[in-house]
């Protein structure tokens, strides 16, 4: 299995002035790949930080971690000056992504966004990149997203503007992803006429142990509130299979629970 952790850099974040819903966004991209996601970590921007939170990821068997947040111009955005510190790699210009970096700065420029499209030092920084990475294109804003193949895993550096991180991932890291794919998905969301989220973990419990291989998990609500939402999802090699174990689970879960009901 793909085992999967997501990095999210700023202190915006930490100091609660922006929400994180990238992490949201990408997950749910991944759970169809057959990518699990292991755990998240949200530091500052600090480059020490940045590399232990890395190493950690690491270390806790994460074959794939996604960054987000840190790669644009300013003297904060320290998430590539991290990663290389984290994995003891120099820094260098790479000219392909300043190629991105020119060309975007360019048609920004020709379109009225920005008042000049001139290649500063602020903007060249978005082009130095840790030893061995290449860029990801990056068509809605400046910073080019980065791939990096170290310790055996792949890191993946995206943006934190939500816009710029959704492109890169669906045109340019999506087509990786699928080449890396080992599994297949599926899931359903099911709600039964439970108000108990205790009367039902028994219930859970059965089903999951009839169908190995799938996953029940109760989608939290407060007490009161009428019925219970169940997240039903499998992987496996076979997606007519996995779906099958599925939607068999679900009529499961329905049927038993019409059993608990009062009127049967």
């Amino acid at each position: 299995m793909n085992t999967v952790g997501i990095l999210v850099v700023g202190n915006e974040i930490l100091d609660g002035i922006v929400l994180d819903t990238n992490s949201q966004w990408i997950i749910n991209r991944l759970k169809p790949l057959g990518f699990q996601v292991h755990e998240t970590i949200t530091v500052r921007d600090n480059v020490q930080e940045i590399g232990d939170a890395l190493n950690r990821l690491l270390k806790d068997g994460c074959n794939l971690v996604f960054t987000t947040g840190g790669l644009g111009p300013t003297h904060d955005d320290m998430t590539l000056q991290g990663v290389a510190h984290g994995l003891k790699l120099p820094l260098e210009l790479d000219q392909a992504s300043l190629d991105i970096v020119t060309r975007q700065y360019k048609m920004l420029h020709e379109r009225g966004i920005i008042e000049s499209g001139e290649i500063t030092d602020s903007r060249r920084k978005m082009a130095i990149l840790p030893r061995g990475s290449k860029p990801l294109d990056n068509r809605v804003g400046g910073a080019p997203g980065v791939i990096l193949e170290a310790k055996g895993s792949t890191i993946i550096c995206l943006p934190g503007v939500p816009l710029e991180l959704k492109w890169i991932f669906d045109d340019q890291v999506t087509p990786i992803l699928k080449s890396m794919m080992r599994e297949v998905y599926a899931e359903r969301i099911v709600a039964l006429p439970l108000r108990d989220e205790s009367t039902l973990a028994p219930i859970i419990d059965q089903v999951m142990a009839e169908a190995p291989g799938v996953y029940v998990k109760s989608l939290v609500k407060p007490y009161g509130e009428e019925g219970i939402r169940l997240w039903v999802s499998s992987l496996g090699e076979d997606q007519g299979e996995v779906e099958a174990k599925v939607s068999k689970a679900v009529d499961r879960l329905v049927e038993l629970t019409r059993e608990k009901l009062p009127n049967g």
